[in-house]
């Protein structure tokens, strides 16, 4: 049912569209426009003043009303009709269009209305008629409602959801207001969700959620609760794309072409009762549960919320989802409560929709970290639900009074939404004993006399109809009364009202004798919102047949180009974001043979357990680090460092993994909250207001205070956590932020007592001393010490003043030489400034100059100060400086001072709180001795057993080379007893003169018999010949 193409080319019809029917294609020129082809069921004009209570009934007068009643006068009949329905970001355009196939003509196509998006308002969602639509036309003068039909149902929803987005992009600047400006956050856990019989409870009631709660959890069943009647038509405010139980959006959803909110996530993806789909869809995931009314949230999943209250709407963002999930208007919350026996939980209960068009209230209980947040919420809605209604009441002051006929109806509408129909006959017939007899006479006409209803929803309808147009004529002549008129307006109105509730009685009860005799033919028949089916020649089964194949593979087609483009968008998205992340200027261009270095050693088969060579690494990361490759190459270069330390770092107390931690609440929420705009405010991943940047960023932030109690968040955490994020995702970052604060321990600086901090201030102070004394001495003579300038540095790592480019090239030395590099930057940056910063005379334009001019340095000196960075070494000046600070610290401790006792008390509390974080450092310096001590005792262990092992082997070498000498020895003798003389020394053979032959044969004889005898061997090596003349 979607025409994609321009506002103003004609329809190109796709080959199939003859053969196929309800298939429709057409070629997309242009962006800017989405049309939607859907036929007309009518349409109606009514007062400005209209409200959404009022609209149901509208729809249903449209939907039962016959062709020949009162349209808008148009020309061309303008009732189910085809029309295309034409959206862009200037415009919404309605056109009457021909039968299919038929080309374009202005003769016959009609264009029923065109107007600018945010003037289409009102939308409302038929959910017993999934496939119908209404909405409301606001021109300056005129109003009118009109109803669709789409025969495709699911598109319904993402046509609604078109149409808000349009509105909102088109809106006058004037009137386009944040969501959340003067917005406040708090973080709450999600408890669940319980039906409820009204909309004001007892004081109770959130104990009694709670409870519920706790009984679902263990049994999976819960407690009854209420739901509430049929509402007109089944008509219900749509507030997003339909419901995700029974409206779930395609999966190949078209992308929207308009602007969005870009300080606020996206919130295309809620039903009409402003629900994300996980929860919509949730509602209906346990059949137990969902009868029952009690739905709690799963305790497997991440449960917390950001709670933000803005000027006119609540808005629940998940973090983990980075959308929002729920989406409540004031003027839809009826009460606000807190426990009572738990304070630590509230709650607000809300009207809400459900599938059959009936409604219901809800009550939505949340959890926070003590009852001191719940009370400051509380404040915060009560507040924000005041200046809502000032304001409201001030808009609407000029437009109505409360005597005003259409504000009447909009009452009237309001007590009667959600009854039955019964109920509903009975409120009307009270509300009709108000009227004089004329106007009661003519309702009567036009309901029971000429109508003729068939049921009391009918006849409800019908009333509806007649005292719309009463009050509407009302209107036309009714003068605004003022506030101090109001007492005038009853007596007038009380005059009026003259008869019984009787006599309204006897026509009633007149009007049922009517309504019950019976009406010839066509009894039963529902025509409301319905579209007759055009005649049409009756196919052959080849010809059925040949279109279901065509159908089919059609669909087939659309399925995977579907999928397909779906990936393409996820890669796309994937793209740009990182694009978007590293959106800084580098300072270090990495040449192409550089980066062909960091790619051979980050694609080296388990590169975790492999130590690579030291220089090499450091030349590398002197040479450059590619910035597309920077977070992996930050994990790598984690990897080596850990596998150079001999001595493990102390690891946290907090085992539990990342995303057990988000499911956590913290009490750090207020500061972290405060800090998410402050970091890197420029950088457009970061700049959204509750973006995707800012919600990882509190990911991070809030993990990290779960993690280290001790540190909790301190301000600096969130310039270091972001730099992480911008080169790797959230929990790679976690992991980098841990081994940031616990291996190269920056997690001391952090400490409440900051004396860590103080040192670094020392050290620096005393390095300027040694390197630029000139420099040092200036900035003595202005007092003007490092705690004044250098204290962000440190904190930040400079990410807070400095270009992003610089600090990214800080950080690759940082996690390659430890936390001596910001000593190392500090030096050579203020030594190379050191010119400019001599020629200012006072501490206002010194410490101007270093916080202010000092940061914006150009790209070769940046690169300078790297180098120098690179090519320094202090960690023996550090070493050497912190223990003179601790001698200093003593020597001041010991010396007399002429305190009061109350001073001296102070003096040396402080002075024991000293002690003991120094107790606390030396002991745990003391921990890693002897585990180092530990390592050392068992390599020593294993060196021992290795030695006895090798005396082992000795003494068996030296037992074989005996039994080996002996063997030689006797084989000598052997040699020597046959005449053939070798030496042991393995000199060449001597041999002695031949005896002859008898001797020979004897000693052969002899030596036979005795070989023999030892049983060796029976035969005896002849003598090398020898030559005739030796």
């Amino acid at each position: 049912d979607i025409l994609a193409g321009n506002s103003r080319g004609s329809q190109l019809p796709h080959p199939a569209t003859a053969a196929m029917e309800g298939l429709y294609f057409e070629v997309k020129p242009r962006r800017d426009e989405i049309r939607y082809r859907l036929t007309l069921i009518g349409s109606l004009p009514v007062h400005h003043l209209t409200t959404m209570a009022m609209l149901p009934w509208v729809v249903a007068e449209i939907g039962r009303s016959q062709p020949g009643e009162r349209e808008l006068g148009l020309d061309v009949p303008a009732r189910n009709q085809p029309v295309s329905l034409c959206v862009s970001a200037s415009r919404v355009q309605c056109v009457c269009i021909g039968a299919e196939g038929v080309a374009w003509d202005p003769l016959s196509h009609t264009v029923l209305f065109e107007c600018r998006p945010h003037r289409v308002t009102k939308l409302i969602h038929n959910s017993q008629e999934p496939s119908s639509f209404g909405c409301l036309v606001r021109d300056t003068h005129h109003c009118a409602c009109y109803v669709f039909q789409c025969r495709d149902c699911t598109k319904v929803p993402e046509i609604i959801s078109t149409l808000r987005q349009a509105g909102k992009s088109s809106a006058p600047p004037t009137t386009v207001v944040s969501p959340t400006a003067f917005a406040k956050k708090f973080e709450v856990l999600f408890c669940g969700r319980v039906s409820v019989a009204h909309k004001n409870a007892p004081p109770a009631l959130i104990d009694e959620c709670i409870e519920k709660f706790g009984q679902s959890h263990v049994s999976g069943v819960g407690g009854k609760g209420g739901s509430g009647g049929g509402l007109v038509g089944g008509l219900r405010r749509v507030g997003g794309v339909g419901n995700g139980a029974t409206e779930s959006p395609p999966t190949g959803k078209r992308p929207i072409l308009f602007k969005r909110d870009p300080s606020f996530p996206c919130l295309q993806a809620l039903d009409e009762n402003g629900l994300s789909p996980e929860i919509s869809n949730a509602k209906t995931g346990d059949t137990n549960t969902h009868t029952s009314g009690v739905q709690p949230t799963s305790l497997q999943e991440n449960r917390t919320m950001l709670f933000t209250v803005g000027r006119s709407q609540i808005f629940l963002v998940s973090p983990d989802t980075k959308k929002v999930a729920i989406e409540k208007s004031f003027r839809e919350i009826s009460f606000c409560s807190q426990g009572i026996r738990h304070v630590d939980h509230f709650g607000f209960i809300c009207r809400e929709t459900v599938e059959g068009g009936s409604c219901h209230f809800v009550c939505y209980v949340f959890q926070c970290t003590d009852e001191s947040l719940v009370d400051e919420i509380m404040l915060t809605l009560k507040q924000a639900f005041s200046v809502a209604a000032l304001q409201q009441s001030a808009k609407t002051q000029s437009q109505q009074c409360d005597s005003c006929p259409m504000q009447q109806l909009h009452r009237l509408c309001e007590r009667i939404e959600g009854l039955h129909p019964c109920k509903t006959k009975l409120e009307l017939q009270r509300h009709l004993a108000t009227l004089d007899n004329q106007e009661q006479a003519s309702v009567f006409e036009n309901t029971m006399v000429m109508a003729r209803p068939k049921n009391d929803q009918e006849e409800n309808e019908l009333v509806m109809a007649s005292l719309r147009n009463l009050y509407e004529e009302r209107q036309r002549s009714h003068q605004h009364t003022q506030p101090g008129d109001s007492k005038r307006v009853m007596q007038a109105h009380t005059h009026r009202c003259t008869h019984t509730l009787t006599h309204m009685g006897d026509s009633c009860l007149e009007a049922g004798r009517v309504c019950g005799s019976p009406v010839g033919g066509g009894g039963g028949v529902d025509v409301s919102l319905r579209v007759l089916p055009e005649e049409r020649k009756r196919k052959s089964k080849e010809e059925l047949r040949e279109l279901w194949r065509k159908a089919i593979l059609q669909q087939i087609l659309l399925l995977r180009m579907e999928k397909e483009n779906q990936k393409l968008q996820a890669s796309e998205s994937n793209l740009q974001n990182r694009r978007l992340k590293l959106d800084y200027e580098e300072i270090t261009p990495c040449l192409k043979e550089v980066t062909l270095v960091w790619e051979k050693m980050l694609g080296t088969p388990g590169r975790a357990k492999i130590k690579f060579d030291t220089e090499t690494i450091h030349a590398a990361v002197a040479q450059g680090v590619p910035r597309h490759h920077r977070g992996e190459i930050w994990k790598f270069l984690s990897e080596q460092y850990l596998l150079r330390q001999t001595v493990p770092s102390r690891p946290p107390a907090n085992h539990a993994p990342y995303k057990e931690l988000l499911k956590q609440l913290t009490s750090q929420q207020h500061a972290i909250l405060i800090d998410l705009g402050r970091t890197f405010p420029t950088h457009p991943y970061f700049q959204a207001q509750l973006g995707a940047g800012q919600l990882s960023l509190y990911n991070l932030l809030k993990a990290y205070s779960l993690l280290d109690p001790e540190v909790g968040y301190c301000q600096g955490l969130s310039f270091i956590a972001g730099v992480l994020l911008l080169h790797m995702g959230e929990e790679d970052a976690f992991n980098m932020l841990k081994f940031l604060m616990y291996d190269m321990g920056l997690r001391k600086q952090y400490r409440p007592d900051m004396i860590i901090l103080q040192i670094q201030m020392y050290q620096l102070s005393r390095l300027l001393h040694d390197y630029h004394r000139d420099l040092y001495s200036h900035l003595e003579q202005q007092e003007i010490g490092p705690s004044l300038y250098a204290t962000p540095w440190f904190l930040t790592a400079f990410a807070s003043h400095f270009p992003l480019g610089f600090v990214a090239r800080v950080f690759d030395m940082l996690f390659l030489q430890g936390a001596e590099v910001i000593f190392k930057v500090a030096l050579s940056l203020l030594g190379s400034h050191k010119p400019l910063i001599l020629q200012h005379d006072s501490l206002e334009s010194i410490v101007d100059f270093i916080k202010t001019t000092l940061p914006n340095l150009g790209l070769v000196q940046m690169e300078k100060t790297i180098n120098q960075v690179c090519e320094m070494d202090v960690s023996k000046q550090l070493q050497a400086y912190e223990v003179e600070y601790h001698v200093l610290q003593d020597e001041l401790l010991d010396t007399p001072t002429t305190l009061n006792q109350s001073q001296r008390a102070a003096q040396l509390e402080r002075t024991n709180q000293s002690l003991r974080q120094q107790n606390l450092d030396l002991l745990e310096e003391l921990q890693v001795s002897h585990a180092r001590v530990c390592s050392l005792e068992s390599q020593v262990e294993v060196l021992v057993q290795s030695e006895g092992r090798l005396r082992e082997q000795a003494s068996a070498l030296e037992e074989e080379k005996r039994q080996l000498q002996s063997t030689v020895t006797h084989l000598h003798d052997i040699l020597t007893s046959l005449g053939i003389h070798i030496s042991l020394d393995a000199h060449p053979l001597t041999h002695t003169p031949p005896p002859d032959r008898h001797t020979v044969t004897a000693a052969a004889k002899v030596e036979g018999k005795e070989v023999a005898g030892n049983g060796t061997a029976a035969t005896v090596p002849h003598p090398p010949a020898c030559p005739e003349d030796s």
